[in-house]
């Protein structure tokens, strides 16, 4: 961090925050908070340990969730896959569509395959056919 601008604010760099870094694979992760953060990186399952922040790759498993002490923060949250999986995500947003169209209305149409092939087929099938039209004109 060369600028004063990219700095932490002091009471960051002085209250030294902890990360749990023991479900991370990503070098990265534990670069940036040493390096720009100026975090301590600790990696231990002992469910006694001190932290401040649980990293994982992955979504967090409810015991661990609920393991957690009120101060303790992680990057994920239960049922993320929710929404972080394509299908879901899809699901979910044509469910609330049904129910609130007028505040669901900024996605385009959606199918979820294979389960909705069909419908997928018969909307293609109504669509006119367009023209195939090249920008180049022939030269006679």
């Amino acid at each position: 961090m060369n600028s004063p601008l990219m700095q932490p604010p002091p009471q960051i760099l002085q209250s030294k925050i902890i990360i749990n870094l023991l479900k991370t694979e990503y070098p990265l992760i534990e670069q940036v908070a040493r390096q720009d953060m100026c975090w301590r990186v600790t990696k231990t399952d002992n469910p006694n340990a001190e932290f401040d922040v649980y990293w994982n790759d992955i979504g967090i498993d409810s015991d661990k969730l609920q393991s957690l002490k009120p101060y303790q923060k992680t990057n994920h949250f239960p049922a993320m896959y929710q929404i972080t999986r394509k299908t879901y995500l899809a699901k979910n947003l044509k469910r609330l569509q049904k129910l609130y169209p007028l505040d669901f209305d900024f996605f385009p149409r959606t199918w979820v395959l294979p389960n909705e092939v069909n419908e997928l087929r018969a909307f293609a099938a109504a669509k006119p056919k367009k023209q195939k039209n090249s920008p180049v004109k022939k030269l006679q």
